[in-house]
């Protein structure tokens, strides 16, 4: 009768619709209303007050990272949140930690306020470990009590990847209370169990941490399966670990593995995809596309005890995919929270914090002999060489040489004008002149520069620190070209089109004075990260990480 009939916002119909608990697809209409999903197949009962026709196209849930970081973008959250949503990303995990790490609780609330205008759902991870270590000088410390009053935060979804094993292990008193402050919130507590062996995982397990992407071979992922960790498959810009650990998934313990990009440049996003790159790659591999896009929703929001998201069901958020080629991912159409997406007139928000506080120190490097404990890149990888070599040398000090690949590297504080600076050497980078810098280095983003003088190397980090922040490449004669970063020396203010043409031309600029392929700047940003093997460099000096301390440059 008339009378029973109900009005709802919209239906779509010609869908073939993923039902995510049981792997297969449904030609069907789907009816929608306020947000969610409301019923599903001939409802007489109902009318739409709008209909989409999907012509046959696949409807899926929107696709979800399950852990990143969105500095590594490069981009504000507004800004990547337009990029993702063209891409289907509909909702990121984000672990904030490396603003966390320069700005500390005003970091936290500057992420969460730019990320509420942003146009797809960020669910912030709150950062567990900062500083991560004491072997360099980092902007912030960020205690339990500091963190707990962000849980009350809607858009707070848990703590982030729970890097300080030993914190956990030795019952730290702070960290215990993070842990338990998250659970007691409801929420999440991401791990980070990169080495750890299988009586370490079961100590992560025996304190509630749930997750994990540092996984690298079927082995590492089906052990963290047994011990009852989800496991994200991991694509980013330099750790690609899919191919490697996506044997581990097989029909029985699927429902335990989702995808994260960790670390993924702006560039990389436009020219392969973000989270979406994923389930393509997944797909070309051989999994079975409803299983791809499942692992993609359903199973990354319920590692994340997210009930309501990642299914095309009753009483589900509409955040919804038309993708008329499930093999490649290419998405014609995107719904969020029951309405077809419109592009985002959103604004970044301003920042208001001086980022660069810095004062270079003494750039010398004096020799006793030849021979010196060097910095070797390894292209594709967060981790080094230890060389011990013979370096050239004038007048008692190192000397940058081209034909040798030997530059000097510096790493100077830039958070409390303390001065410490650490200057040694790196080969790999190949450059036959001048200098680049960047504010962006694991974990504490101190200044980190190599150059082939120490006249240019000073130019270089003070350029960046005109902009509050940056990335520069300074070619022999001086002249620079740079990509200005004046959220706290980690992102740009600007549309992300723009910010990926002006990384594109500081790549172009790094051309003219080295040839290797990779993207320097990002290998760059790790390599004064103590807690990744094997050589790195910190404000305070040269630090093996075999010995876990602090080395002289004399070999």
């Amino acid at each position: 009768m008339e009378n029973d009939q109900k009005n709802v916002d919209q239906k779509i119909i010609n869908a073939n619709v993923l039902d995510v608990f049981n792997l297969e697809f449904t030609h069907t209409t789907v009816w929608l209303n306020a947000g969610k999903v409301y019923a599903l197949g001939e409802q007489p009962s109902l009318i739409a007050n709008t209909t989409t026709d999907a012509h046959g196209q696949y409807l899926v849930p929107g696709i979800i990272d399950a852990h990143m970081h969105v500095e590594s973008s490069l981009l504000s959250p507004t800004e990547f949140g337009k990029l993702a949503l063209s891409r289907g990303i509909t909702t990121i995990f984000a672990d904030p930690h490396e603003v966390a790490n320069v700005q500390g609780t005003d970091g936290l609330k500057y992420m969460l306020a730019d990320g509420a205008q942003s146009p797809i759902t960020i669910q912030w991870m709150l950062p567990s470990s900062v500083p991560a270590v004491s072997f360099e000088h980092s902007g912030a410390t960020l205690k339990a009590a500091d963190l707990k009053p962000f849980y009350a935060e809607p858009s707070v979804g848990g703590l982030a990847e729970v890097m300080d094993f030993p914190a956990v292990k030795n019952a730290d008193p702070d960290m215990l209370q993070k842990i338990s402050d998250a659970l007691a919130a409801g929420k999440q507590v991401d791990g980070h169990t990169a080495g750890l062996s299988a009586a370490d995982l079961d100590v992560y397990r025996q304190y509630g941490i749930a997750t994990d992407h540092e996984s690298t071979t079927v082995a590492e992922a089906r052990a963290r399966v047994d011990a009852g960790f989800f496991v994200y498959l991991r694509e980013g810009t330099v750790e690609r670990d899919l191919a490697n650990i996506l044997g581990a998934v097989n029909d029985h313990n699927y429902t335990r593995f989702a995808f994260a990009t960790d670390d993924k440049t702006a560039n990389d996003v436009i020219r392969e995809g973000g989270v979406d790159f994923n389930v393509k790659k997944a797909i070309s591999l051989g999994l079975d596309p409803a299983m791809a896009y499942t692992m993609a929703s359903l199973n990354a929001a319920q590692s994340h005890f997210i009930n309501d998201l990642g299914a095309i069901t009753p009483g589900y958020t509409a955040d919804l995919l038309l993708v008329d080629d499930l093999n490649a991912v290419h998405v014609t159409k995107v719904m969020k929270a029951g309405e077809w997406a419109e592009p985002s007139t959103a604004q970044t928000l301003p920042w208001n914090y001086e980022s660069m506080n810095y004062t270079i120190g003494d750039l010398h490097l004096p020799l006793k002999t030849g021979k010196a404990h060097v910095i070797g890149i390894r292209p594709g990888h967060i981790d080094t060489e230890h060389l011990q070599i013979d370096v050239p040398m004038t007048n008692g000090e190192f000397a940058p040489s081209a034909n040798a690949d030997l530059a000097k590297m510096v790493v100077v504080e830039r958070h409390h004008n303390l001065g410490t600076t650490g200057v040694g050497i790196l080969q790999g980078l190949g450059l036959r002149e001048g200098a680049i810098a960047t504010s962006i280095s694991h974990d504490s983003h101190n200044l980190i520069a190599a150059g082939m003088s120490d006249e240019l190397i000073t130019k270089a980090i003070e350029k960046i620190a005109a902009t509050n922040g940056g990335l520069v490449v300074v070619d022999g004669a001086g002249n620079a070209t740079e990509l200005p970063l004046p959220i706290a020396g980690l992102m740009a203010n600007e549309d992300y089109h723009q910010v990926v043409e002006q990384y594109n031309n500081v790549l172009a600029a790094f051309r003219t004075i080295s040839a290797v392929e990779y993207d320097p700047f990002l290998t760059l940003s790790f390599l004064a990260l103590p807690v990744i093997p094997s050589l790195k460099l910190t404000d305070q000096g040269l630090f093996d990480y075999d010995k876990f301390d602090f080395i002289d440059i004399n070999a």
